[in-house]
């Protein structure tokens, strides 16, 4: 009888130990649901992140209240932190390596391992990229680009990476109220009398169709885009197509060097812009660079509609202050006080 209780004893103390390891292992690592569908096997700690979606640094920054955790980036988000105010930010993001990105979104595996990430955030359209990344056992999250429904995943997947479900809850509800604000007040315009709208991401000249983000934005802020008939991005026009088109106003991206006067001054050789509407009238605009280049989806987004809604309809928007609009964000989302200087870089226009 007595050996019996000792067995019972010893049965007690070993069982909690047990399921003390087994809890412990539970929490050293998780599961993320990314983009593919894939169930996602990540460290429960994450201090070493991986980017190559350009987007995405401004967003963990906003997400996280700093870019500590990231020790990698492309090479177009790191030109994006220098020229931008989040250099201002998170200063440590200037010491970020681009080191391990080859070309495009390739990347040199023995670079990329150097930097021992937890996590590599990868675009789902780089199957074998994102294979090449996992062989070396490093997790790899991939993510859609396209719609601002993928927009708002990518802020919950960071939510749930980072802990941070409730300042990406914050982020979100502040981009359907801008959304729903523009779209009340413009609802009631017919789409003749809405403004034609031509994005220019190049001088060759190129534009994006309508199924890219760039067609959302000017169609959510009450704009017409004039290449919806259009598949994909960077698609190449010429000048007769243009003119054909005839846009009211211009919209010219943050990814190239192109400038209004370019435009407003016929400085593109072999190019004639001086009979397009937009140009005759001075309505050609430089999308801005904040935290991060407006032109694709990003946690800036809502600022981007509010801006281009104000250029579309001045008189019914005119209650905008983009200078305050930029403050108020940057204090609520950002947690960073704006100086005048930096909020006339930004609206340099």
């Amino acid at each position: 009888m007595a050996a019996m209780i000792i067995s019972l004893l010893l049965l007690a103390i070993i069982l909690p130990a047990c399921d003390s390891g087994t809890e412990k292992e539970a929490k050293s690592s998780r599961t993320i649901i990314d983009q593919r569908g894939k169930r996602v096997k990540v460290p429960g700690e994450i201090n070493r992140i991986v980017t190559l979606p350009i987007p995405l640094p401004s967003m963990i920054v906003a997400v996280d209240g700093n870019g500590k955790r990231i020790v990698g980036m492309h090479p177009k988000s790191k030109s994006a932190v220098e020229e931008s105010t989040l250099k201002n930010i998170s200063p440590e993001l200037m010491d970020v390596s681009t080191a391990f990105v080859q070309e495009g979104f390739t990347v040199n595996i023995e670079e990329l391992v150097k930097l021992q990430p937890d996590v590599v955030f990868q675009w789902k359209h780089q199957p074998e990229e994102i294979e090449k990344i996992e062989n070396a056992g490093i997790p790899v999250i991939a993510l859609q680009y396209g719609t601002q429904q993928d927009l708002e995943a990518w802020l919950k997947i960071l939510g749930e990476l980072l802990d941070k479900k409730q300042q990406v809850n914050k982020i979100i509800n502040y981009h359907h109220e801008v959304i729903n604000d523009i779209r009340n007040r413009t609802s009631t315009i017919n789409e003749k009398d809405k403004p034609r709208v031509m994005y220019l991401n190049g001088p060759e000249p190129s534009t994006n169709g309508g199924d890219s983000y760039n067609h959302f934005w000017i169609t959510a802020s009450g704009g017409c885009n004039v290449a919806a008939d259009i598949e994909g991005t960077g698609k190449y026009v010429n000048m007769e197509q243009v003119l054909r088109w005839n846009p009211e106003i211009i919209y010219i991206g943050n990814f190239c060097n192109l400038q209004a006067d370019d435009l407003f001054k016929n400085k593109i050789q072999g190019q004639d812009w001086s009979h397009v509407a937009a140009v005759k009238n001075r309505r050609v605009y430089k999308i801005p660079l904040a935290g991060y280049r407006w032109d694709p989806p990003s946690v800036e987004s809502p600022l981007m509609l509010k801006w281009l809604a104000q250029k579309h309809y001045p008189e019914i928007f005119a209650d905008y202050s983009m200078a305050a609009e930029l403050k108020e964000f940057y204090r609520n989302i950002y947690n960073y006080e704006l100086s005048d200087e930096e909020v006339a870089r930004v609206l340099k226009d």
